[in-house]
């Protein structure tokens, strides 16, 4: 479980600091954020959706994931991944050159590129476990979008309406999760029919929409369950949970342990990083 991912789905823009973490079976619900976001998968397999594009990356390779993008993260067995993510604000000359631009390409195949890249991430994350202030980060933060913008091509940003469509579904749905909701009546409140506004969201999302809110419940619940002020079936019910059955099913489906186990392996990564004798990147 990796802390730093589940908080940054959570806050997504609200984070004006890049971030970058070292993460084991690398899976997330879908969602997107105005971020910049890199994946270098160091080893085994890892299967990602990219606005209804499917990607299938093996060890030593590296995946970009352009603003607004509409991705999932999916390991069938193993995976050992570095995820970095960057404000386009982090760097405004950047933020000028990328405004009404996109990178014309998500799955980089240059090796050079995937090298010297993943060389950065690798540096990026010594460097917050030992010296988290040190310049050096954001020195090869610039290496890393210098070596994109040299070697990507940019072309003009053209927005799908699908992809918009389920943008502002993905909103809806996080600001609503709470609330009882079924396809239907997410369906109207969008003006389409329920087989035509199933097809398109599990389309680009890569799962049902079912799936999608029971996450965002799940999310919910797991930060509520580190404070410890109320029982596991209060808490769930507060999320939008209905069921017990439902939920535990769901959070097993989410972060693939248990609410207890969730709580138990939170308190050790919080020990071991208070006494300095482990490190959660």
């Amino acid at each position: 479980m990796n802390s730093q991912k589940y908080n940054y789905e959570i806050s997504r823009d609200s984070q004006s600091d890049a971030a970058f973490w070292y993460s084991p079976n690398n899976n997330c619900s879908p969602h997107f954020h105005s971020a910049l976001e890199l994946v270098y998968v160091k080893s085994g397999l890892m299967e990602a959706t990219l606005n209804g594009e499917f990607h299938s990356l093996q060890g030593g390779e590296l995946l970009l994931v352009p603003s607004y993008t509409i991705h999932r993260y999916v390991t069938p067995e193993k995976s050992d991944t570095i995820v970095m993510t960057i404000p386009l604000s982090y760097i405004p000359s950047f933020q000028k050159l990328l405004r009404g631009k996109t990178f014309s390409m998500s799955r980089i195949l240059n090796k050079y590129l995937i090298k010297e890249i993943s060389r950065c991430l690798k540096c990026c994350c010594d460097l917050q476990k030992n010296m988290p202030d040190s310049m050096a980060i954001r020195g090869y933060i610039h290496v890393i979008l210098a070596l994109l913008v040299e070697n990507i091509p940019l072309e003009d940003m053209h927005t799908k309406e699908d992809n918009a469509l389920v943008r502002d579904i993905l909103n809806y749905l996080h600001n609503n999760y709470r609330n009882p909701l079924t396809l239907k009546t997410i369906a109207d409140e969008f003006g389409y029919s329920t087989s035509r506004f199933s097809h398109i969201f599990n389309k680009q999302v890569g799962c049902s929409i079912s799936e999608y809110v029971n996450a965002l419940r799940c999310r919910q619940v797991a930060g509520m369950l580190l404070e410890g002020e109320e029982s596991i079936t209060e808490i769930a019910m507060s999320a939008g949970f209905n069921s017990m059955r439902t939920f535990y099913r769901s959070f097993m489906q989410v972060f693939g342990i248990s609410p207890s186990k969730y709580v138990d392996v939170s308190k050790e990564n919080d020990s071991l990083l208070h006494s300095g004798t482990g490190y959660l990147p």
